[in-house]
């Protein structure tokens, strides 16, 4: 009977995540702040950018702060888009501290636009000048029982030629392990962000995460900002998993306590491969992991004219 409830637990989930099709896309992101909605992590962008349940490690901090209860040793991520066209630019790095009293985490992003032509009201030229957008915040994530939760205060910077702007918000999440083969998240990004002048639009995320079989994760994220809601969906599969205990699928994951040595960074050897959609657009990755390390790329297509296809390459070290 169990088995039967079981199965019948994980069609339905499965089903929701087939229903949840994205039937509208985006445009342009114009809104205060739009750099933030860019996303960062090859892995979650590979998967859709459906993040908010399946992220693990330090890159929840973005996605779900709540993600952050799950680390188990010291990680240190970051990650830049290589393929960036106008003289724009994308990366971010972060670590994360696990404690007895919960997990913390410091996030760096930063997005700009270098070499600006400047023109006064009569279209004289009036020289070059930069761009540049950052956001620093400090995460804290517990957990109690199958509840993980998290929060994320988050400090904005803004320069823009000889100008400067700051501002203040926050994000907070939570998510619930409701058995070995399903998960489910909720996240509110930027709950109350602004700037000087302009409010930060406020995202609500509902997603779901499922783990079928060995190695296999199937997510959704159900998104609104701006009353407009979308959807985003993602897969991954990694290679047999041997003894590695960092494994994404609960079904594979191993207790082992003690950790590993820098001999053995490069031991236990994985390779996974994604695919997602999200507003409109396809994205596809792969990575390879080892005990101690793992690098991440994706492509994914960008379905406005005048931007690039991004190609994205993000690392995590452990110790």
């Amino acid at each position: 009977m169990k088995r039967n409830n079981t199965l019948k637990t994980l069609a339905l989930a499965a089903l929701m995540i087939i229903m949840m099709t994205p039937l509208m896309a985006k445009t342009i992101n114009n809104s205060t702040a739009s750099y933030l909605r860019l996303g960062i992590g090859a892995r979650e962008i590979a998967m859709g950018e459906a993040g908010s349940t399946i992220s693990r490690d330090v890159a929840s901090a973005y996605w779900n702060p709540a993600g952050l209860a799950k680390i188990k040793d010291v990680e240190v991520g970051a990650m830049y888009n290589i393929s960036m066209n106008l003289d724009r630019s994308h990366q971010y790095a972060a670590i994360a501290v696990p404690f007895r009293f919960g997990t913390m985490a410091f996030n760096w992003i930063n997005a700009g636009v270098n070499d600006i032509e400047g023109y006064d009201d009569t279209g004289t030229p009036t020289g070059i000048f930069d761009d540049s957008q950052h956001s620093f915040s400090l995460s804290y994530a517990n957990r109690w029982k199958k509840l993980s939760f998290g929060v994320t205060p988050k400090f904005f910077l803004s320069t823009l030629d000889d100008e400067t702007e700051t501002g203040m918000g926050v994000d907070i999440g939570a998510r619930y392990d409701i058995n070995q083969y399903l998960e489910a998240g909720l996240m509110v990004r930027d709950l109350y962000s602004k700037t000087a002048e302009d409010k930060v639009p406020m995202e609500a995320s509902f997603g779901l995460a499922v783990y079928p079989l060995i190695g296999v994760t199937l997510a959704a994220d159900l998104k609104w900002e701006e009353e407009t809601p979308y959807v985003a969906v993602g897969a991954e599969y990694w290679t047999s998993i041997g003894k590695d205990p960092e494994a994404d699928s609960k079904l594979n994951v191993i207790s082992v306590k003690e950790r590993s040595t820098w001999g053995e960074m490069f031991s236990y050897a994985q390779t996974g491969v994604r695919l997602g959609f999200n507003d409109g657009r396809l994205s596809a990755g792969t990575g390879i992991r080892f005990r101690n390390f793992q690098i991440d790329y994706v492509f994914r297509l960008n379905n406005h004219e005048i931007m690039s296809d991004d190609h994205i390459v993000s690392m995590i070290l452990r110790f």
